[in-house]
């Protein structure tokens, strides 16, 4: 296969994945909000903010410089393993040590528990882990996608039995362990292909790729405090129940993310490491890759926005339509975050973690002071404060890290961003008052969607020709070939 079919496999296949996950997920989170209470959704965001933090440690960002390296040698990808298990058995123990001292700094009890059965999770990952980054590696993202689907049945299917039996929030606990144990297990199973590391572990072997892995590990811990700042301070200033509230609809849009920009960015961090040479090429990847991801992302971010009441009552029940005003805000928010986010692949594509830790260490200087001067307004000061800070660093984050590595021009990238935004809005708002006698929630999403989606489709392929290509050529090239 060519590399442009190699690629559009890749994508066919993790545009499946990523959206059997997500229905998964939509699925676990619906019947969960009708079992549990907020105070319990609260409780795993704390649980969530200590767990994103240790996901960084789980392998200092080797397995991503094993991906971005082509001349990895058996030897080394042995040594590789073990460290990688060293580091999550190691944050495991360390997570199980410090719960007590976690939980006091939250003023919630409840978490050393919590956080005890959720560390097991460290240590699972990094078991399999560089099995299904050597998968990526090779752009063969079919049996990754499979093992990722199951995996996430899984985990629905344990979580809702859990919640059913009584266990309250551990229901949700229990569906991620058991996600992280299948994804591990598959993965010896289906990608391993007879490969077993040697017994073998030198320094010499791991020390390139500590350089380039340390550096995108300390940009990874940098950004995840960004990322999780808001709940952090949400757990340390609010109440379980009011940051339950915050965090369910702050989800639903990280779902999304979650579903669109792995499609691509997964894709297009490989792809880019294998043509950084070329500068001419990057620009080309880079710019078609945050035009995908706007083009993707703007319908469903615009459209929650215009129907977060119907959303929130469909999705989770009326005992959350105190919500709606938060849903509206981090919708928009998440739009803006989504299209920061396949800067990351020419970032790692291009070998220059560094220059990503350096930005986020100047986002750490501005976030939390601003984040916390929002939450005194409690969570829709939270929520108004992570838009206002997205829009401020729309321009800076392309001068700072775009431009100097692809030397993508200010209005190609304003426009692969914006472009879509406004065409999503022009076809949902056009749908949202036309639809505006309807007060079945259902029916009224539903008839906005027929309304709304061929409109959308229609004015791009008018004004945005180059994405609806790139659907056209994504559902039908080779398809026979993956």
């Amino acid at each position: 296969m060519t590399l442009k079919h190699r690629t559009f496999s890749a994508v066919r296949w993790t545009t499946g994945v990523a959206v059997a996950r997500v229905l998964l997920q939509l699925g676990q989170v619906a019947v969960l909000a009708r079992l549990l209470t907020p105070e319990d959704f609260g409780l795993m965001a704390m649980v969530a903010v200590v767990l994103g933090f240790g996901t960084v440690f789980t392998d200092m960002g080797v397995n991503s410089a094993y991906v971005q390296r082509s001349d990895v040698t058996q030897a080394q990808r042995s040594s590789l393993f073990w460290l990688n298990l060293f580091f999550g058995v190691g944050l495991t123990l360390t997570v199980l040590a410090l719960s007590p001292m976690i939980a006091g700094f939250f003023g919630e009890k409840r978490l050393t528990p919590l956080l005890m059965l959720s560390s097991t999770v460290f240590g699972i990952t990094a078991l399999g882990q560089q099995l299904k980054m050597t998968a990526e590696k090779a752009l063969d993202f079919r049996p990754v996608a499979s093992i990722e689907v199951v995996a996430a049945l899984s985990g629905f299917v344990a979580a809702v039995i859990a919640a059913y039996s009584g266990k309250g929030v551990y229901a949700l606990v229990i569906g991620a362990v058991v996600n992280a144990t299948t994804v591990t297990l598959l993965a010896w199973l289906i990608l391993a292909r007879g490969w077993r590391p040697l017994w073998r572990f030198r320094y010499a072997d791991v020390r390139s790729f500590l350089g380039f892995g340390g550096a995108l590990a300390a940009n990874n811990l940098v950004n995840e405090v960004n990322r999780g700042v808001d709940l952090l301070l949400g757990g340390r200033m609010l109440a379980a129940s009011a940051l339950g509230l915050y965090s369910l609809p702050r989800q639903l849009v990280f779902q999304i993310q979650g579903m669109v920009n792995p499609i691509i960015t997964r894709v297009g961090f490989p792809l880019i490491a294998q043509v950084q040479a070329d500068t001419h090429k990057v620009r080309s990847i880079y710019l078609k890759t945050l035009n995908m991801t706007a083009a993707t992302n703007a319908p469903l971010y615009v459209g929650i926005a215009f129907f977060a009441p119907q959303v929130i009552t469909i999705m989770l029940g009326d005992k959350w339509l105190a919500a709606t005003d938060l849903l509206r805000l981090l919708a928009i928010w998440g739009f803006f975050r989504s299209t920061g986010n396949p800067v990351g692949s020419l970032l790692l594509g291009m070998g220059r973690a560094d220059l990503a830790l350096k930005w986020n260490l100047v986002s750490l200087c501005l976030v939390p002071p601003i984040l916390w001067f929002g939450a005194q307004f409690g969570t829709e000061g939270l929520a108004w404060s992570l838009l206002g800070f997205a829009l401020v660093m729309f321009i800076p984050g392309w001068f700072f890290l775009v431009r100097p590595l692809c030397h993508a021009g200010l209005l190609s990238y304003s426009i692969a961003t914006i472009r879509p935004a406004l065409i999503a809005t022009i076809a949902i708002g056009t749908a949202y008052g036309l639809t505006l006698p309807f007060t079945n929630p259902y029916l009224h999403l539903v008839v906005a969607v027929l309304i709304s989606g061929p409109l959308y489709f229609g004015i791009s392929i008018l004004l945005n020709r180059e994405w609806w290509d790139a659907i056209r050529e994504l559902t039908s090239l080779g398809g026979r070939k993956d």
